[in-house]
């Protein structure tokens, strides 16, 4: 009976490590197609983040199963499927386009798993929905952020620039919008784009007639960056302010010298990052793909620390870590994270509470020029 209570004891110490198991995180990232950039860089971050925190305190592993679904809705659609249903996924991580994540949320909520999007700005992509959280701030705050920077410059008359078949887009103008005319200012024109345009004269020759102060950019890098360089050539001198989806070095190796000027919000910018937590992801990131540090990327690791955490605290709470009631429930109760983006807190409707940056181009550079708090 000794022999076999110490055999017991011997199993109770090692604990979980005993019997440790592979739990396993869905990725579904856009890796190739028109806004492949995002997904590329969202997949660089979360390969940081993984290599440095794999293990979870029973000792199981955690392994990312990414699929690319390149940029599209269906595909967004049905890669989840095949990560819950083939992969036994216990958590989805991704899409950056809202539009993708809208896509993918019903799958998540039916199947009831957690899902976390580390980079979709759309207040629909949680409206209404139990199992869906994100780790960025909402385009309501940030298309806010936009309007009030542009009428502390005096900036008080816009065009605003809308990708009609972004979701992203057509969410952020409305909230630039209604921030913008509430501050003052005047919407003189609005203009619709399509994503995969390349030709925006007739666009640009409409900006140039309506003359307005600034120019308010809500879709993605590709179109953007085309635009400003058709808008320079054409003699617009007019300076544009975009967000969050044009913040890509893209946007500056394809608009060359028309992307001088160009300001946008943003999650991060190295030159803000002050807490040990960034300031280790920013020191891994250089030291792996020597360059700076993006914000997709460190919003895609931070998703995965939110993630760590909540399974880490279903373990202390005497859960399996794989439960997904509990990573949710965590997940949505997410107080105070201490992530490579800032302090993140997550409210009652799945969204995350946290500070933008604004970036300027500045001699082919993304450079910091302030912070604004919600």
């Amino acid at each position: 009976m000794k022999k076999f209570t110490s055999i017991v004891a011997a199993v109770a110490l090692l604990g979980g490590m005993a019997y440790a198991k592979e739990v396993k995180i869905g990725v579904v990232l856009p890796l190739t197609g028109n806004i492949a950039a995002f997904g590329q860089t969202s997949k660089a971050g979360l390969d940081i983040a993984a290599a440095e925190n794999n293990k979870l305190s029973n000792g199981d592993t955690v392994k990312l199963v990414v699929v690319d679904d390149r940029g599209d809705k269906v595909e967004a659609s049905t890669a989840v499927k095949r990560l819950l249903d083939k992969d036994k996924v216990s958590v989805i991580l991704g899409e950056v386009a809202s539009s993708n994540s809208m896509a993918m949320a019903p799958v998540a909520e039916k199947a009831k798993t957690p899902m976390i999007t580390h980079a979709s700005t759309n207040p629909r992509v949680t409206k209404g929905k139990k199992y869906v959280t994100r780790a960025c701030f909402i385009d309501p705050f940030q298309g806010a952020v936009m309007a009030k920077y542009a009428l502390n410059q005096g900036l008080k008359t816009a065009v605003v620039v809308t990708d009609a078949k972004q979701d992203y887009s057509v969410g952020l103008s409305k909230a630039f919008k209604k921030a913008y005319t509430a501050g003052g200012g005047k919407i003189l024109k609005t203009i619709l784009i399509n994503s995969g345009d390349k030709d925006f004269n007739a666009q640009v020759a409409a900006l140039k007639e309506a003359k307005p102060a600034i120019v308010a950019f809500t879709g993605y890098y590709p179109e953007a960056a085309l635009m400003l360089k058709q808008a320079r050539d054409m003699g617009v001198k007019t300076p544009f302010i975009g967000a969050d989806g044009t913040g890509f070095p893209q946007l500056v190796k394809i608009a060359g010298k028309a992307a001088e000027g160009f300001m946008y919000t943003d999650h991060f910018n190295e030159a803000a990052a002050s807490s040990p937590e960034a300031k280790a992801y920013i020191a891994a990131y250089h030291k792996k793909y020597k360059k700076p540090a993006d914000s997709m990327g460190a919003l895609a690791a931070d998703a995965y620390g939110m993630i760590m955490q909540a399974m880490n605290n279903c373990i202390k709470a005497g859960k399996a870590s794989d439960d997904k009631e509990c990573i949710n429930s965590n997940l949505r109760n997410t107080k105070g994270y201490k992530g490579i983006t800032g302090v993140i807190t997550i409210d009652k409707n799945g969204n995350a509470v946290k500070s933008a940056v604004i970036n300027e181009v500045k001699d082919g550079k993304f450079a910091y020029k302030t912070t604004v708090n919600p």
